[in-house]
């Protein structure tokens, strides 16, 4: 689209983009415990996986699982592997925002730790490993709308005209 203003021309656009309504940093803390044949825990990696967003009037539910793989050695000192899936749910505050049809639920995975203690089991018993998981997530809603953006000014510089005034003189 062409717009004239005075000695301009504007040449816009109309664009859809992702306009943020709100953002907040979310803690995910959940705690676990496996039976397991083991003697010691070599390491546990853990991240975010399947998630859902819920979203009500000025706040997000998010309701997914963390995959961990846990990697230990078993009571003949073989290096075995695990996986579990442990679920959660948070509830994020975002003023603002509202369900529809055209927002949108962005997540960034800031950080994640797991803390464990393995606890020797008792006369045959496997062993219990506890652990705790914090996440921070970075929760993002934006809403699609459109926007006028100018692409293109074109300045036309202002002619310098003379004019001719006539001066009339009265007389009395």
């Amino acid at each position: 689209m062409i717009v004239r203003k005075s000695n301009l021309v504007l040449t816009t656009e109309r664009l859809k983009v992702l306009k943020v309504i709100g953002e907040r940093v979310a803690q995910v803390v959940v705690e676990s415990e496996t039976p397991i044949n083991a003697i010691k825990i070599d390491k546990i990696d853990a991240r975010l996986g399947p998630f859902e967003d819920h979203v009500f009037e000025n706040k997000v539910v998010k309701q997914g699982v963390i995959l961990k793989q846990v990697f230990y050695v078993d009571c003949d000192n073989f290096v075995r592997h695990i996986s579990e899936e442990v679920p959660y749910m948070l509830t994020v505050e975002i003023p603002g925002v509202k369900p529809s049809d055209f927002v949108d639920v962005q997540n960034h995975l800031i950080d994640i730790d797991t803390d464990f203690q393995l606890v020797p089991g008792h006369s045959g018993e496997l062993a219990t490993l506890r652990q705790k998981i914090v996440a921070h997530i970075l929760v993002k809603a934006s809403e699609w709308a459109q926007v006028d953006v100018v692409t293109n000014v074109q300045s036309f510089p202002k002619i310098n005209t003379m004019q001719r005034v006539s001066c009339f003189q009265k007389k009395w």
